[in-house]
């Protein structure tokens, strides 16, 4: 048949794109609940098999279903509290780029001690700008965590981390655009996504 009656399917929203965290936050829940229901049907499929005996191999299975269920419900937790950022604000970072800059959003990340949410991270030639505007973010923390990460890596990038939309955007509008970002730090930026 034609493909003019297909619909198109929606494309998945990668790590560090615009739009991330709301669509995460619900396929994390939909993904929790679903390991849910499927427990909670082997559990009762286990005991009409057994003559509803709850000793049994099902049993099992369906309290395994609760460490999926677990991590999916971890993950919906610390996307919680945030939001996708705009996407007028996205459009209006995205003017500043150039060359073969490259622009993350939506970037929730952890460490062993916090969860820390940047609007937006631009990679320029050799420099790294951080847009964490949340009113709680610890910038000092947030730069000292990613810089430790870039050093381990061999990377030499300078970063730089505001609150201060405005002044963000003039910096990264004055920053000399990027040749050439290597795939190490997109792949690194990404690997810290939540």
């Amino acid at each position: 048949m034609g493909k003019a009656n297909e619909t198109p399917k929606k494309k998945k929203i990668l790590r560090g794109e615009s739009g991330y965290i709301d669509e995460q936050k619900k396929r994390r829940l939909l993904r929790m609940f679903m390991h849910i229901g499927i427990g909670v049907a082997i559990f009762i499929l286990g005991l009409c098999l057994n003559k509803f005996e709850k000793n049994n191999i099902f049993t099992v299975i369906a309290v395994l279903m609760v460490l999926p269920a677990a991590r999916a419900l971890i993950n919906f937790i610390a996307l919680a509290p945030y939001r996708s950022v705009a996407k007028e604000r996205v459009a209006e970072v995205q003017k500043h780029l150039k060359g073969a800059d490259v622009m993350f959003t939506d970037m929730v990340f952890s460490s062993t001690d916090k969860i820390m949410f940047c609007s937006f991270l631009v990679i320029k030639a050799d420099e790294i700008f951080c847009l964490a505007e949340k009113e709680k973010e610890d910038i000092s923390y947030i730069e000292k965590y990613l810089k430790d990460g870039l050093k381990k890596r061999q990377l030499s990038y300078k970063l730089y981390i505001t609150k201060d939309s405005k002044n963000y955007l003039e910096k990264i509008a004055q920053a000399n655009a990027a040749e050439e970002v290597p795939e190490e730090v997109t792949d690194y930026l990404r690997s810290l996504m939540v």
